[in-house]
């Protein structure tokens, strides 16, 4: 796939540099204008599996595997791979500090069956990404494992909920939740960065 890259793709992908957690509609801009068929949620969900499942810390393994999942090992146009390594890195970062980490999600003040449906979209695509890494389960921890089968049943979430305060305080609960595994999983299979330590196993 080759799309040229417009100087106001080149200018969203500048603007997002900063914040890029907290642009997810121009995240979806940037994807949808360059052909993408996924989420901004479905492609950071991928990067985070791929990370928690130990793909290297440094080099482009990461990209080969991504694209192999996503674009049938084709390259990714040129502004949505700069969005993707700049995603790429400060993941990394946040999973080798045990703190920070964020889920690339719609905005907290989007409609609640939005949201659900998103976290259900990177749950999916942690899965597939880590599943690259890791095919062998009994690797894992019994509580990561456990962790893996909540993460399968969150990807079967009815998304139809009312807008209540109690639905907004679930919602709250899965996400951080999802954060937890993600965590626990880089814990026992991610590659740290040489200048983080490793920080003792969650409980």
């Amino acid at each position: 796939m080759v799309v040229s890259v417009d100087r106001r793709t080149i200018s969203m992908v500048y603007r997002m540099n900063n914040n890029v957690f907290q642009e997810y509609v121009q995240a979806e801009q940037l994807l949808e204008q360059n052909e993408v068929m996924a989420s901004p949620a479905e492609l950071h969900g991928i990067i985070c599996g791929l990370l928690c499942g130990g793909v290297q810390s440094t080099g482009k393994q990461w990209l080969t595997e991504f694209n192999s999942l996503v674009n049938d090992g084709m390259p990714m146009p040129a502004a949505v791979r700069s969005w993707l390594e700049q995603l790429f890195l400060l993941t990394q970062a946040a999973l080798s500090q045990q703190s920070g980490l964020q889920l690339l999600l719609p905005d907290e003040d989007g409609p609640l069956d939005e949201r659900l449906q998103a976290v259900s979209e990177w749950v999916q695509a942690f899965l597939a990404g880590f599943a690259v890494m890791q095919q062998d389960l009994d690797r894992a921890s019994e509580e990561l494992q456990e962790m893996i089968g909540d993460f399968s049943n969150i990807t079967q979430l009815d998304d139809e909920f009312e807008e209540d305060e109690d639905n907004e305080a679930s919602y709250f609960v899965l996400y951080e939740h999802v954060k937890l595994g993600a965590m626990l999983a880089f814990e026992e299979f991610g590659q740290f960065l040489p200048q983080a330590e490793k920080r003792p196993t969650l409980h």
